[in-house]
């Protein structure tokens, strides 16, 4: 049913991709961050680019809320409501991190075979964005991935979560993993696969 809202809202909307215009003028690369206890967290750059869809509708979509809540979390009925009055619906606008898109990348090349495209689960492993919403932290999220789970340690009856320490695709990228599916439990950008994102951070010399 999750996965239909999204759908569902976007054709309410009448939201439809033309790429037809400018370039968008991004914001300013930011630096990976970190929250006050050293735990890796992301940026949302907010603001209308100026890349435009033929009716002059901004193309940097990066949330659809209902309600002021994440389509991928509101109920059937809160859903039912958007759809018949558009006033409930706000598109948001804006850019994420570059540290948070190459998370977005390194889970999709891994992790969504098991977990589901947009961390959102799937009947063979959990939802990744479901888990660090209820606050699953990222020290557990570390250690989970490195190390691994067996059933002993929590992981679903038969499905054992293999150990990803010496895996060159995922283990230099647990922290960008972790604040792309952060961004996704805190309801900060929605389902996709091109999400407008900010210039990569380059340390200066």
């Amino acid at each position: 049913m999750i996965l239909n809202k999204f759908n569902i809202i976007l054709a309410s909307v009448f939201f439809v991709v033309s790429f037809s215009a400018k370039a968008i003028p991004t914001p300013e690369a930011v630096e990976p961050q970190y929250d006050d206890d050293g735990n890796p967290t992301y940026t949302i750059k907010y603001g209308k680019g100026d890349r435009l869809k033929d009716d002059g509708t901004p193309l940097n979509l990066i949330q659809i809320e209902c309600q002021k809540k994440a389509v991928d979390f509101v109920t059937d009925e809160e859903l039912d409501q958007c759809r018949e009055d558009d006033s409930l619906v706000e598109m948001k606008y804006g850019w994420r991190d570059f540290a948070t898109y190459k998370g977005w990348r390194a889970y999709h090349a891994e992790c969504h075979v098991c977990h589901g495209p947009d961390a959102m689960g799937s009947t063979y492993a959990p939802s990744l964005m479901e888990s660090v919403k209820n606050g699953l932290s990222y020290d557990d999220w570390f250690n989970v991935i490195i190390n691994g789970r067996g059933e002993a340690e929590g992981a679903q009856k038969g499905n054992v979560m293999p150990a990803f320490g010496t895996n060159t695709n995922v283990a230099p990228h647990v922290e960008d993993m972790f604040r792309y599916v952060k961004a996704r439990a805190d309801g900060k950008i929605r389902r996709g696969v091109r999400l407008p994102k900010l210039p990569k951070f380059k340390e200066e010399d």
